[in-house]
């Protein structure tokens, strides 16, 4: 719930000069995987970017190196290159200049640039064929990918406007890692860092794919304004304060009677803006920002009184962003707009469908998981090899011809009645379950043939192919089960933590008195797993290890070397011993969180750590330690990194200034839930040795009791006689 409260706005100073920014992007950068190529069958490559609303373009360069063919037709090739619409220039591609690559410059005028901004290429070529120019992939030009635009921006001064939020804090429209200041006080509280978590984990959510940093700084009511000035950020900040405990810097404002969130001017920066949360109390800064992402809509002006109680606890499975396995999910929900599911061209970029599944999916003995494809496509003329590959993470699945109908699919999914015939002969699409993992990409690829007949036409780029919306893929009747501990499914999606996205059935251990870098490791772990599951930490619960409740059955993340030695001497060490002694490593701390036991290193060494929970064997510990508090930070460069958080296996991941090691596991358990039988058949089919006796020996029992039953039967017939 949200009111809005009616008092003078802060007037930043206009007096100042705005600064100017320089941002650059290789097309490598904003094209991802893609090929950067055009050709005569696929003729146009786009790449977009973004720009922020508190920024104004001031215009822009565009640096090509590029390649080409050396069978184009030099008197009609050419390269079109337009921005957000706009031709910039259409250059020659002189065939006698194949043998070298080129380098071109252009200027892109500040008044092109929008909100979102597309830049275009656009082949026009040939190639030289036995008697005529043809239509065909000779005829080429590749980019470089050190290709890049290079964006001058100059920073605008936004209004005190909260309708706007999450903006200026987080752009959607920017591209690039988002980073957040926190000013928290010295003297830090659960619920100050309960407050920070859900506010972080909402940007993380947010961000999405880009990843998210976070820096943390203190404050301390002083006299003496020069000794905090030292730690405060001079760019988009957001402070947490009570009327008890504030910055110096705000020792001039109301006290509030209600939690209170407000958007000023940052004091030591006119050109940025501080999101300042302020409650009576602590419990009032968690409420405050329960009601800050819970309820947005209607909030106007420079501040408003926010207050919400915390939610209702989500069900295990409910993440956004997870394929769900209580019903059909379509392709339409799994992809951000509906054109992401057309291609136009003879042979465009595949029409990609990303499936994040949840990590504990079992997959074991099942068939395939079914997805009812249904697609569109212009038809051919004539039957020819116009198809429609499918791909799961770059392994063919499946292929389909292209018809004349223009239609294709699962059998019985007719969704216009109009239809007199079914055009939809081709079977249910089934993905083999073991080609599947966490997180996952779904290819599907169109290529039309070109067709002309002795060089009469050349063949229109009028070909489309869709994918229908309608599409699903089916989880239901898929069971949840998985072996643990596996640090690489918490690297990758937050798991086991991310089962209820939310975070209800998860305990956050920290130190009573945290650092500043255990704090940002902490928000770290959270926006992973808000990332991952598209939605934010709402049910969050950050305690101290004193307080953990001795029966507790909820998952632990513990964060900093200190947490984690309380935790293990309150209640021992020994399931992460089972793991440690299969590496000779039973007993030992150094790697933990002490330097001076039975190895004395003068380096710093950090650890992500994982192993069944002393409390309930169902439940999990992933530690997030170091020998030095300073290096803790390594942790969340590692997380931040698709690269390097896929490399993640094992229970144990050691990272030193020069090295990462990771540790298997040897003693695993298992959580989920899982039938009786499946659950038998799974076990025993690890040991086929042991399959075999059972069997051999039921084998013989059943002979025995075969044979003993008929010469039973025998002996009583003797016996009559």
């Amino acid at each position: 719930m949200a009111q809005v409260v009616d008092e003078p706005p802060v007037i930043a100073n206009p007096y100042f000069d705005l600064p100017t920014y320089e941002q650059r992007w290789t097309f490598r950068e904003l094209a991802g995987e893609r090929v950067l190529r055009v050709d005569g069958m696929a003729d146009q490559m786009s790449l977009g970017f973004g720009s922020r609303m508190d920024q104004i373009p001031q215009g822009g360069t565009l640096y090509l190196n590029y390649a080409y063919s050396p069978t184009l037709v030099g008197r009609t090739s050419q390269l079109r290159i337009r921005f957000n619409g706009e031709l910039i220039r259409a250059i020659t591609i002189p065939a006698d200049a194949s043998d070298r690559r080129h380098e071109l410059e252009l200027n892109l005028p500040a008044n092109y640039f929008a909100r979102y901004n597309e830049l275009t290429f656009e082949l026009l070529a040939e190639a030289e064929g036995l008697e005529c120019a043809v239509l065909s992939p000779a005829a080429w030009l590749e980019f470089a990918s050190q290709s890049y635009i290079e964006i001058a921006t100059q920073q605008l001064v936004v209004a005190d406007e909260l309708s706007w939020f999450p903006e200026p804090f987080f752009d959607q429209r920017d591209f690039t890692r988002p980073s957040f200041h926190y000013v928290l006080p010295q003297q830090t509280t659960h619920n100050h860092l309960i407050a920070t978590g859900i506010l972080h984990s909402y940007f993380a959510k947010q961000a999405a794919w880009r990843g998210t940093e976070a820096t943390v700084y203190r404050y301390r009511q002083v006299l003496q304004r020069e000794s905090e000035v030292e730690d405060w950020p001079t760019s988009h900040a957001i402070v947490f304060m009570t009327n008890d405990e504030r910055p110096w810097l705000f020792r001039d404002y109301p006290d509030v009677n209600e939690p209170t969130v407000r958007i000023i001017t940052n004091p030591l920066n006119d050109i940025f803006k501080v999101l300042l949360i302020q409650a009576p109390d602590t419990n009032g800064l968690v409420s405050a920002v329960h009601g800050l992402v819970e309820h947005r809509a209607g909030l106007s002006g420079d501040r408003a009184i926010v207050y919400a109680a915390a939610p209702e606890p989500r069900p295990a499975y409910s993440a956004p962003r997870w394929v769900r396995t209580d019903r059909p999910v379509t392709f339409s929900e799994l992809v951000d707009f509906p054109g992401d599911l057309q291609r136009n061209g003879y042979a465009n970029a595949p029409i990609a469908v990303n499936l994040m599944l949840p990590p504990d999916l079992f997959t074991w003995q099942r068939h395939g998981i079914p997805i009812d494809l249904k697609f569109r496509h212009t038809p051919p003329i004539e039957k020819d090899e116009s198809r429609l590959r499918v791909f799961i993470n770059n392994e063919f699945i499946k292929g389909y011809t292209l018809t004349e109908s223009g239609i294709g699919g699962a059998a019985d999914r007719i969704r216009v009645p109009l239809l007199e015939f079914n055009p939809f002969t081709q079977p249910a699409l089934q993905i083999p379950a073991f080609k599947l993992g966490a997180v996952n990409r779904l290819d599907f690829e169109f290529t039309f043939s070109a067709r002309s007949e002795e060089c009469r036409v050349r063949p229109l780029g009028n070909t489309t192919g869709a994918i229908d919306g309608d599409s699903s893929i089916d989880l239901r009747g898929y069971e949840h089960y998985v072996e643990m501990p596996n640090l690489h499914l918490f690297a990758k999606t937050g798991y086991p933590f991310s089962r209820y996205d939310d975070l209800y059935q998860t305990h956050v251990v920290i130190d009573v008195e945290p650092s500043n870098t255990e704090i940002e490791v902490m928000l770290s772990a959270v926006a992973l797993i808000a990332g991952a599951t598209g939605h934010h930490t709402s049910g969050v619960n950050i305690v101290a290890v004193d307080a953990i409740d001795q029966n507790s059955t909820k998952d632990f993340l513990i964060v900093g070397r200190a947490a984690l030695q309380a935790f293990l001497q309150r209640f021992g060490r020994a399931t992460l011993d089972q793991q440690l002694a299969h590496h000779g490593l039973s007993g030992r701390q150094q790697l933990l969180f002490s330097s001076n036991e039975q190895v004395a290193v003068s380096g710093p060494s950090a650890a992500m750590v994982s192993f069944q929970s002393p409390l309930h064997s169902r439940s999990t510990v992933v530690a997030l330690t170091a020998t030095d508090s300073d290096y803790l930070g390594q942790i969340s460069a590692l997380l931040r990194s698709s690269e390097r958080s896929s490399a993640v296996t094992g229970f144990m991941t050691i990272l030193t200034p020069g090295h990462e090691q990771n540790l298997q596991s040897f003693s695993r358990y298992y959580v989920g839930e899982l039938s009786f039988w499946k659950r038998l058949y799974f076990h025993l089919s690890r040991y086929p040795v042991l399959v075999s006796v059972i069997t051999l020996l039921a084998l013989i029992t059943l002979v025995l009791v075969i044979y003993w039953l008929f010469a039973r039967k025998a002996r009583r017939r003797v016996g009559g006689q």
